[in-house]
């Protein structure tokens, strides 16, 4: 499954295509983990999904993508980061994973699991955490305020 990272700037027309999940996670983010288009400026992927509620879809912007596995191993959980418009703010995390079994003769498959979403540790979500606080998606001080209150 193909991945076209689209500008979002509007007055640029520039695209980017990733042949996989490996390439787009590897080839077009930036340091920050969010999408860049072939121009280098933020980017963005649309996706359409139809619910199961007659007439109703998801139609999320994928903005980036924080990476939670650990390098070299064939299981990696990660999760994108999901706005409603091309250049609106980040506001939902869309948990999902990968595994790369291509280098012994496998495939490389993209999903949820035959059994439900990826399982993380409990520093892997802290380390989420920090992320979304530094790309500011969370506020510093919300988390603070939710460990003041966790220690009453």
């Amino acid at each position: 499954m193909g991945w076209l990272v689209k500008c979002s700037d509007s007055k640029c027309s520039c695209e980017a295509w990733a042949a996989n999940i490996v390439d787009l996670i590897s080839e077009h983010r930036g340091d920050d983990g969010l999408f860049r288009s072939r121009c280098g400026k933020s980017g963005y992927v649309e996706k359409t999904f139809s619910l199961q509620e007659e007439g109703e879809t998801w139609e999320p912007y994928l903005r980036g993508l924080v990476t939670l596995g650990r390098a070299g191993e064939t299981y990696q959980p990660f999760v994108f980061l999901v706005s409603y418009k091309p250049a609106g703010p980040i506001s939902d995390v869309w948990f999902s994973y990968y595994k790369d079994l291509r280098a012994s003769g496998g495939r490389l498959k993209l999903g949820y699991g035959p059994g439900g979403p990826p399982v993380l540790g409990a520093k892997d979500v802290l380390s989420l955490v920090e992320t979304l606080v530094e790309l500011g998606c969370l506020k510093r001080r919300d988390i603070e305020r939710l460990f003041s209150r966790a220690a009453t």
